[in-house]
């Protein structure tokens, strides 16, 4: 069965292979789905011209959909990079333009160290270094919030309106797979958490 465990100071990862397909299947799609929006980092080589650089700085940055109006936006996107000044489309503009890449960046790298964590798995189980364990927190995050928006939950009574979907609804799988992935975080939380 799948579950964080803590062994002699050590966080183990238990998964069967079934559950490791479907989870290795589900970050590569939440990669997919950041690199969609992510800014191109290839720039012309402006040498040491400082003026050139700054620039750039400001100019726009595609990928990065503040400037759209809100029904025209993605709400994947919306719910992982929410609005800083949801009052104020400007300033929110703004702030997305000098923050967003940096963010995808990161989400996206903590993707990465988890696929190279269940790339290393063996016989079911493999070690999750300390240092990567933000990473996995943040990931199993991520992807619920994904799934958060496809199911349709955005606070307790949506949720359980999503948990009350009939078995014939495509989405009442989604939703089982949302809850392994919420009772998979509060599982590491745990093993963190738990005394040497």
């Amino acid at each position: 069965m799948s579950r964080f465990t803590r062994s002699r100071g050590k966080i183990l990862l238990h998964l069967d292979n079934t559950e490791l397909e479907l989870f290795t299947r589900s970050v590569n799609e939440l990669l997919d789905l950041l690199d969609d929006g992510a800014v191109e980092q290839a720039e012309p080589d402006d040498g040491d011209d400082p003026f050139a650089m700054w620039e750039r700085s400001f100019g726009t940055q595609p990928g990065i959909e503040d400037d759209l109006p809100d029904d025209e936006r993605d709400p994947i996107t919306e719910r992982m990079f929410p609005s800083a000044y949801p009052d104020d489309p400007e300033a929110a503009s703004d702030f997305a333009r000098f923050t967003e890449a940096a963010q995808r960046s990161a989400k996206i790298a903590d993707a990465c160290t988890v696929l190279d964590d269940l790339d290393s798995l063996r016989g079911g189980t493999t070690r999750i270094a300390p240092d990567h364990i933000d990473a996995w927190l943040k990931t199993l995050n991520n992807l619920r919030l994904a799934l958060s928006v496809v199911l349709g939950i955005s606070d307790e009574v949506s949720n359980h309106e999503a948990a009350q979907r009939p078995d014939e609804d495509p989405r009442a799988w989604l939703y089982t797979y949302y809850g392994w992935l919420g009772w998979m975080l509060e599982s590491l939380l745990e093993s963190v958490m738990a005394p040497e």
